[in-house]
């Protein structure tokens, strides 16, 4: 189940009994679990059913008009926390998260994940190299779509790990809503792949932050 915003949490047999929590008290839990051995289902405990206050997610909102913003709540060593904020109509590119462990909750809205299996590409010397998935530059490459998810508040957490690390993700200009998520990834990620496959090509792309907050 995903996480349910006060004001968002649907009702009906399917939603997970709702765990009011604060997040500071999330948070808590995300810094307890990242001393020890991080697994996904010991981040999908945490987040299964949780509730939180949107008034406490406001100071990471951070919207522009044409694309979706990472909004870091949290970050140490070992993991990161950000709200993603989605105005209606914006895609990301086909991407990589390095083979780490990651847990997308929605907050509000709803968001489609298509996932993806790399089949082949012409530098596949450069998947060996570790720590990260690839150095990229291919110019070519298939891939085949695995599964479409529709995620809203209330449903399933989009999890990605070393087996199934691409994905895009959508919100529909039909839908016209906008939509929040809350992302964890372990390890931090700073950079991913990024696939155009109508040009034949990827490349690796830094990632970094949309708000001012400072790391911890």
């Amino acid at each position: 189940m995903g996480l349910n915003s006060m004001q968002d949490a649907p009702g009906g047999a399917a939603a997970a009994e709702p765990r009011r929590r604060s997040l500071t008290e999330l948070l808590e839990e995300i810094k307890r679990i990242s001393a020890g051995v991080i697994t996904k289902q010991a981040l999908c405990e945490i987040l299964t059913g949780a509730v939180l206050d949107r008034k406490e997610l406001a100071p990471y909102e951070h919207w522009l008009p044409d694309r979706h913003t990472r909004n870091l709540i949290y970050r140490n060593e070992r993991i990161e926390l950000m709200l993603i904020c989605w105005p209606a109509g914006v895609t990301t590119p086909l991407h990589t998260h390095n083979g780490q462990l990651g847990w997308m909750a929605m907050v509000s809205g709803r968001l489609k994940v298509e996932n993806f299996r790399l089949v082949q590409c012409d530098r596949p010397e450069n998947q060996e190299v570790v720590g990260i998935d690839c150095l990229a530059g291919a110019t070519s490459i298939t891939m085949e779509q695995l599964s479409t998810e529709i995620c809203e508040p209330g449903g399933a957490l989009n999890t990605v790990d070393k087996h199934q690390t691409i994905h895009r993700i959508v919100n529909p200009p039909e839908w016209n809503e906008p939509a929040m998520s809350l992302h964890i990834y372990s390890m931090p990620i700073d950079s991913c792949v990024v696939f155009d496959l109508d040009q034949q090509k990827c490349w690796r792309r830094d990632l970094g932050y949309d708000n001012d907050k400072d790391r911890d």
